[in-house]
């Protein structure tokens, strides 16, 4: 019985008939290494290796996991390893191995089986650190780039190369993706596998837009300080393409375009298209894109004949430019690339005047880390959530005292905090406007310490003032729909809340998977329409109904609903037991009687 050992991406050994055997996760690493070595190997190397010490222990722990390997393995036939006192090996003819790519004769499978080892990743889950077994991944890893480097050039010098663009070209976007200087494979890439449409489009632009100085072609095995020279980014695919084959044909070629075209540009560093869908399929899209050191997305999304296209600057989880384009299956060929050059454009043009912004983030990595971890608290309206996320604000705040991003997110936690309490505590306003306004000193281009200020001035019932600060916010970052949902969340208690539902249906649409703060402030604009049943539908959009529970009670109460009414004023007098209607409507700020008295009108329907 032979076996088959899979080592790209996920790391599984199977039996002859395909069959996973589950043996212990470090022997998959040590039949890798005896595999890749192709000779004996001393017990003692090997236990070295794996556990990253000379002495009885690692002894030990090797017999322990041979034996355990032993006993997973199926009991009839040959055995797979060969040990004795001294040495181990793979018994000859009983095992494949996905790295004998690197033995394929022909050269287009050799490069197409590398294509696959490259992007996803030998032994993945190892590599990171400095023990010897991360090290020797990291040495095959290289080692694969370099093959693939080296099948990449052949085969474009080789007469018929026209014939593997496809192969060719998701060739190069691994190599880019690994060393975004590497001028041989940018100029091979051009010549032998973008399509010529996307070559039309880029081609000006991007060679006006950044000059950088000729780069050595030779192949660099560190490429850490040329990755660490440009900014990445991961263009996410559209994951909902649902309206007939032509329109997923023209998003999925429009964003293969805007990819070839990227890595022709000397301005960013590209995260390959595997990569970039994995982390598009993630439920912790946060963690990937730390992992893969992204500095900007650009997320996409298909609706209909529409492609909706927003860029992301991660270290602020801030839209720094969104735009949407039509899909018309009968001009695809041209409108890819005025689309394709458009979006590429607008990325070149941000990452370059965001260059500072992203450097300073890099020079105080750890105050960053403490900062997203606070925003990823933030991601729930609760109290605990909140108060939490002012930890690790604050924790920021203490490795770098002056980071007015962090300054404006505790500013934010202190004003959340008063709604949610409902209990009229003026202190943790003043406290946040005080902060908020030390945030804007630091920094004042940053959109989010207005944000902030805006926030903690329209609870302080200062509405005019407030708007005003949400007005600079969105003047300096028009695209970013957290500010947009603090305007139109003002807009409603100044009295506008026909124009707050226009602010807060334009936020929804740049942020399309939006928090539940997006639906409780569009809830809030739609009661005072007089439209409670869309107030009551945005309001069961939310993921965390709680914190708008006060306004469901007052809608179902306006639509003489009482039984429900009365259930949602339950829900608030057990989350709220010192909840009081009387001093709540003394402090909310709402900037016209007739909203005071509709609310009072609504709450005292629902029996408070």
């Amino acid at each position: 019985m032979a076996f088959h050992l899979k080592t790209c991406g996920s790391c599984k050994l199977s039996d002859a008939d395909g069959q996973q055997i589950n043996v212990p996760a470090l022997s998959l690493v040590a039949l890798t290494f005896l595999f890749q070595e192709g000779r004996p190997v001393a017990r003692r190397e090997l236990a070295r290796l794996l556990w990253d010490r000379e002495d009885c222990v690692a002894s030990t722990n090797l017999r322990s996991m041979l034996r355990r390997f032993a006993s997973a393995m199926p009991k009839d036939g040959e055995p797979l390893l060969l040990i004795d006192n001294r040495d181990i090996a793979i018994a000859p003819g009983m095992l494949t191995c996905d790295l004998g790519v690197l033995e394929e004769p022909d050269p287009t499978n050799r490069l197409r089986g590398l294509c696959e080892h490259v992007s996803k990743g030998f032994l993945q889950a190892y590599g990171q650190n400095q023990a010897p077994l991360d090290k020797w991944v990291r040495s095959v890893r290289i080692a694969l780039v370099r093959n693939l480097r080296f099948d990449f050039l052949a085969l474009c010098d080789k007469p018929g190369a026209n014939a593997l663009k496809t192969d060719l070209k998701h060739a190069a976007i691994l190599l880019l993706e690994d060393d975004p200087q590497d001028e041989e494979i940018r100029q091979a890439l051009m010549t032998h596998a973008a399509p010529e449409q996307a070559l039309e489009a880029v081609q000006p632009k991007l060679t006006a837009v950044l000059k950088a100085p000729d780069q050595p072609t030779a192949f660099i095995a560190d490429r850490a300080v040329s990755k660490a020279a440009l900014p990445r980014v991961a263009l996410l695919p559209p994951l909902e393409l649902d309206n007939g084959p032509n329109q997923n044909s023209i998003a999925g070629a429009l964003i293969e375009d805007i990819t070839i075209g990227l890595c022709a540009s000397r301005a960013v560093s590209m995260v390959a298209p595997y990569t970039s869908e994995k982390i598009a399929q993630s439920k912790d899209r946060a963690s990937l894109l730390k992992q893969h050191d992204v500095a900007y997305v650009l997320d996409t999304k298909r609706s209909g004949d529409y492609l909706y296209v927003q860029l992301i600057f991660m270290p602020t989880d801030e839209i720094i430019w969104a735009n949407r384009f039509g899909l018309d299956p009968g001009h695809s060929s041209n409108q890819r690339s005025v689309i394709s050059e458009a979006i590429q454009s607008s990325i070149i043009d941000f990452t370059h005047g965001h260059s500072p912004t992203l450097n300073d983030f890099k020079a105080n990595s750890e105050a960053y880390c403490a900062y997203l971890t606070g925003l990823q608290a933030l991601s729930k309206l609760t109290l605990p959530s909140v108060r939490s996320a002012r930890r690790h604000f604050k924790e920021s705040l203490n490795i770098q005292n002056k980071f007015s991003h962090a300054l404006a997110g505790v500013s934010r936690t202190l004003s959340m905090e008063w709604v949610l309490t409902a209990q009229g505590d003026t202190d943790l306003l003043v406290e946040a406007e005080r902060v908020a306004s030390i945030a804007i000193e630091e920094d004042r281009q940053s959109a989010e310490a207005f944000k902030a200020l805006g926030m903690s001035r329209l609870y302080l019932g200062k509405i005019d003032e407030s708007l005003q600060a949400l007005a600079e916010a969105e003047h300096l970052s028009p695209h970013y729909a957290d500010v947009l949902c603090s305007y139109a969340d003002s807009l409603t208690h100044g009295g506008d809340p026909k124009s707050s539902l226009a602010k807060i249906n334009t936020a929804i649409s740049l942020n399309p998977i939006s928090p539940d703060a997006y639906f409780w402030s569009a809830a809030g604009a739609c009661f005072f329409v007089g439209d409670y049943h869309q107030a009551l539908d945005y309001i069961n959009r939310m993921k965390d109904r709680s914190p708008a529970l006060r306004l469901a009670a007052a809608c179902w109460g306006m639509l003489g609903e009482t039984a429900k009414a009365r259930s949602y004023r339950s829900r608030v007098q057990k989350d709220n037991p010192q909840f009081q209607l009387n001093q709540w409507l003394s402090v909310v700020p709402l900037k016209e009687t007739w909203q005071i008295e509709l609310y009072r009108e609504g709450l005292k329907k629902a029996g408070f």
